[in-house]
C-alpha cells in the first residue's frame, strides 16, 4: 500500500499530466480547428475497432477481465478503508 506522501505525489503528477494534455489539445484545436476533431474522432474509432479485434482473443479477454476485477477490488478496499 502506498504511503500518504506517495499518493499525494502521484495525484499531483496525474493532475499536472491532465493539465498538460488539456493545453496540448487546446493548442491543436487552435491550430487545426474542426479538422482536429475529425482526426481525433477517426483515431478513436480506429482504436475502438482495434480493441474489439483484440477482445476476440480468449487470452486477451481473460487478462482484461482479471485486470478489471483487480481494479474493482482495489477501489472497493480503498473506499471501505477510507470510510472507517
Amino acid at each position: 500500500m502506498k504511503s500518504p506522501g506517495e499518493l499525494a505525489r502521484e495525484r499531483a503528477r496525474n493532475r499536472a499530466d491532465t493539465i498538460r494534455h488539456a493545453r496540448w489539445e487546446a493548442e491543436m484545436v487552435k491550430r487545426l480547428g474542426a479538422r482536429w476533431f475529425e482526426a481525433r474522432d477517426k483515431w478513436l474509432a480506429e482504436a475502438l475497432e482495434a480493441d474489439r479485434e483484440a477482445w476476440r482473443d480468449p487470452a486477451v479477454r481473460k487478462a482484461l477481465i482479471k485486470a478489471i476485477l483487480a481494479t474493482d477490488k482495489t477501489k472497493k478496499t480503498r473506499r471501505t478503508s477510507s470510510n472507517a
